[in-house]
């Protein structure tokens, strides 16, 4: 399955966004809840699914404001049951959100039939040695459970894509797909130096059953021309297509 990520899309409305993914022809998207309050009206939110026939499967938030959003995404999130919800590890010093990451949401999840994965970020450092989160390593994302694996959040800590395959094992439920091209992460997916082409293909071998989403950075995506924008998009879903679905059969 594939899905597409509405912070690719920062300066869309989120009707806007439910209707590229429909023309696009996405199976579905995630959405990330931000301090837009639409992100957070889960009335409006099955709206938007109804109106353009297009599932929400997943939900998360922005990787630097997670202390500010945790209640606003736990009161949304529990009117989807049965999707995802790919959360980052806590900042060392988000103390509430760590304690809720720690202590509700594994009762919201049992509550509301939420499946929880640990997603890596980019790497960020404090005074310039010191990781900004501690929980951000391969190591303590398989030891916290269920993996949403982002590739080009992997390429910061300079991490080999391929090698994460057996390491996560049964444990990597969904990947944030995107390549890196000159430099700049969170590009289209047929360009650029990650050896996408070997890791769907070893996934596809491996009969992987979780969910990919295609996150983009907005200045790969052309916003201001919307041809080019669907161009963009249908070229990464074809990619998707010949190296993963192709492959599995």
């Amino acid at each position: 399955m594939l899905l597409l990520h509405s912070q690719s899309f920062p300066r869309y409305g989120l009707d806007r966004f439910f209707a590229i993914a429909k023309k696009a022809g996405f199976d579905g998207v995630e959405i990330v809840i931000t301090n837009v309050l639409d992100t957070q009206n889960p009335t409006y939110l099955k709206e938007l699914e109804k109106r353009y026939g297009v599932e929400i499967k997943s939900f998360s938030m922005p990787d630097t404001q997670e202390e500010h959003l945790f209640e606003a995404f736990q009161n949304t999130v529990k009117e989807f049951p049965n999707t995802s919800i790919n959360l980052s590890p806590p900042q060392s010093f988000a103390f509430k959100y760590k304690k809720w990451v720690e202590q509700i949401v594994p009762k919201l999840c049992r509550k509301y039939d939420l499946k929880l994965n640990y997603r890596n970020v980019p790497l960020r450092m404090m005074l310039g040695i010191i990781p900004e989160r501690t929980g951000n390593s391969l190591y303590n994302l398989r030891e916290q459970g269920s993996v949403c694996l982002d590739l080009s959040a992997l390429w910061s800590s300079k991490e080999e894509i391929m090698r994460t395959i057996g390491f996560f094992d049964t444990a990597l439920k969904t990947v944030y797909l995107s390549n890196v091209h000159k430099g700049l992460p969170y590009s289209g997916l047929s360009s650029g130096i990650l050896p996408l082409e070997s890791f769907l293909t070893k996934l596809a071998q491996r009969r992987f059953q979780g969910d990919f989403i295609l996150k983009l950075s907005p200045k790969f995506l052309h916003e201001e021309d919307e041809e080019k924008m669907l161009e963009i998009l249908e070229d990464s879903k074809q990619f998707f297509v010949q190296y993963f679905e192709k492959k599995q059969k």
